[in-house]
């Protein structure tokens, strides 16, 4: 008898655990890469593993976004994390995809992206300034995940006495995202979700009143001309708010770790800024703040001789991809001088679904590196942190750093 090709997939394509994906990543998806352009993932979906498949899949239209999938498969089947995945234009398809995405992508535009480097840099600054006399900071918290949500809150033109409750919720709604989240972590990251989205939704209202005010104003507009619902709206600004600033979190962590684990090359960014968007370009390479994407199979697709089978999870994974041998010579290493650094693009997505915050992110990492090499140059690297996650949002412990007062 014949074994289909599904059958034979599963007798034959390797099965990754979680447990080893979480104790090393890297040397994992490095195991398998060579032999096999995906593997099954013990929880459910398989994972494609290889630079060059990840990105054509990109734009296959046999991927499709997994619309309400991933909430209801963690339980999540009502309430504004839910609506997150069912309004939102990174989880949809097609016309509904375009028709969510247009306005915020025109409200993007290069004036207001100026400004928020001007945003990121002064909030940088000011987070610097205040633990400049202490001579140490925890990276992690006190730095990466505060510089994005400030910046953000200037965007959003968040009045200063709000931004703290702004922050934490921000914080506490993105949870969800990481990996593994608690039962309790969710219960708290729903309650978040609904103070911001209450809170977002009372911006715009102050908006419609002042067509004069910046990028809300601008959204706004774009979004009578789409014809989106209020709920699509909020959604889209949670979303963007989303993707700004947990992944950046990771990112701006890992970038900074690997400088710093390379004294010269350190040097080299401090004593010349023009280097500051290849090192952001190489740290994305090296340890993406996303782990990767995730699409619905409704078609075999053949790879390598191979057949991924129609009706499946897939991961298209970033942190595999751009780490491919094939593609990037010594992955394992860090360095800035990379020939092919333009491939690191590749941690921001790629055809109909690609980042449409991906300036707003290079902005944050750019000018977060920037301003801490210029405000401290000596800086140095007093505790390593770990990096985890294979899907979503990753996730990074502590880090401290130290300089001379």
């Amino acid at each position: 008898m014949k074994v289909s090709p599904m059958l034979d997939n599963i007798r034959t394509i390797p099965i990754v655990s979680s447990v080893d994906l979480d104790a090393d990543v890297h040397a994992a998806f490095a195991r398998y890469r060579p032999s096999f352009p995906f593997v099954r993932l013990d929880t459910g979906g398989y994972i494609v593993l290889r630079h060059d498949d990840v990105a054509r899949l990109m734009n296959d239209s046999r991927l499709q976004a997994t619309d309400i999938a991933m909430p209801v498969q963690a339980g999540v089947t009502e309430g504004v994390l839910f609506d997150i995945f069912a309004h939102g234009m990174l989880t949809a398809n097609g016309d509904v995809h375009a028709r969510r995405r247009s306005p915020l992508s025109r409200a993007l535009a290069n004036q207001v992206l100026d400004q928020f480097r001007q945003h990121v840099r002064k909030a940088a600054a000011a987070l610097i300034d205040a633990s400049m006399q202490t001579g140490r900071l925890e990276l992690a918290s006190d730095y990466a995940a505060k510089l994005p949500i400030l910046a953000l809150a200037s965007l959003l033109e968040v009045p200063a006495t709000d931004i703290a409750d702004f922050a934490r919720n921000i914080y506490a709604m993105n949870a969800f995202f990481r990996p593994d989240p608690t039962d309790e972590a969710v219960a708290d990251a729903e309650t978040a979700a609904q103070w911001v989205q209450n809170y977002l939704d009372g911006l715009l209202t102050q908006a419609e009143r002042d067509r004069s005010r910046g990028f809300l104003a601008q959204y706004l507009e774009f979004t009578e001309e789409g014809k989106l619902a209020r709920s699509e709206v909020l959604v889209q600004i949670i979303q963007l708010i989303i993707g700004g600033t947990e992944s950046v979190r990771t990112a701006l962590v890992a970038q900074t770790v690997q400088m710093l684990s390379n004294p010269e090359q350190w040097r080299a960014v401090c004593s010349d800024p023009t280097l500051v968007p290849n090192a952001v370009a190489e740290g994305m390479r090296f340890e993406p703040g996303i782990a990767g994407v995730v699409r619905v199979s409704v078609q075999d697709i053949e790879l390598d001789g191979w057949t991924l089978p129609a009706g499946q999870l897939v991961l298209l994974s970033f942190v595999s991809a751009l780490r491919d041998e094939h593609i990037f010579d010594r992955p394992d290493i860090f360095d800035l001088s990379r020939p092919n650094l333009k491939l690191a693009r590749l941690a921001f997505g790629g055809g109909a679904h690609k980042c449409v915050a991906e300036a707003m992110g290079l902005a944050e990492l750019e000018e977060g590196l920037s301003v801490l090499a210029d405000r401290l140059p000596g800086l140095e690297l007093e505790t390593r942190p770990r990096f985890q996650g294979h899907m979503f949002v990753r996730k990074t412990s502590a880090c401290w750093v130290r300089w001379d007062r």
